[in-house]
């Protein structure tokens, strides 16, 4: 079967490698923030930058009087490697690309959809402020990592759970 719009196959495990080291960090980031011991800060001009106050003052966001701002930009890095890992193990070539695979994944994606969309729908009725902004940005990875559990779930332990089952059976 030809696939179209596919990474290649030898793609997936510097997916996975990408994965791995960005989404172990990006958790840490996430638990405990003030420990954290990696620290990329770029100083940029932006002439529109002001004195952060009210809700927002502490974003990763200093203000200087030249009217340069100082942006922390490990959060950010994080947070691309793992939608990249993610992109890379969900859409790369296995090495048999049958009508079942292209099946799995149509299935597993529809599933992601779901999930996700639930998701969002009991935070909207349960998470309120600006707890909100923070479930809109972890939102942003739902779909490709539920896609990602649930395909490779479907590809590597449901067979094998499927064949314990049928011999128990026989």
């Amino acid at each position: 079967m030809k696939t179209k719009n596919l990474f290649p196959h030898a793609w997936k495990p510097f997916g996975w490698v990408l994965l791995c080291i960005s989404i172990l960090p990006g958790l840490w980031m996430l638990i405990d923030d003030s420990s954290f011991p990696l620290s990329l800060a770029v100083q940029i001009p932006w002439p529109f930058a002001t004195e952060s106050s009210g809700p927002f003052a502490n974003i990763d966001l200093l203000v200087h009087k030249d009217g340069t701002v100082t942006l922390q930009l490990v959060d950010e890095l994080l947070a691309l490697g793992t939608i990249a890992g993610l992109m890379l193990v969900g859409f790369s070539r296995l090495k048999v690309e049958d009508e079942r695979i292209a099946q799995l994944r149509l299935e597993s994606l529809q599933w992601a959809i779901y999930g996700n969309t639930l998701v969002l729908v009991l935070c909207i009725l349960f998470v309120h402020g600006l707890a909100f902004i923070n479930v809109m940005v972890y939102n942003m990875f739902t779909p490709l990592l539920i896609f990602v559990l649930r395909f490779h779930w479907l590809l590597y332990i449901a067979p094998a759970l499927e064949d314990r089952r049928e011999r128990r059976l026989a």
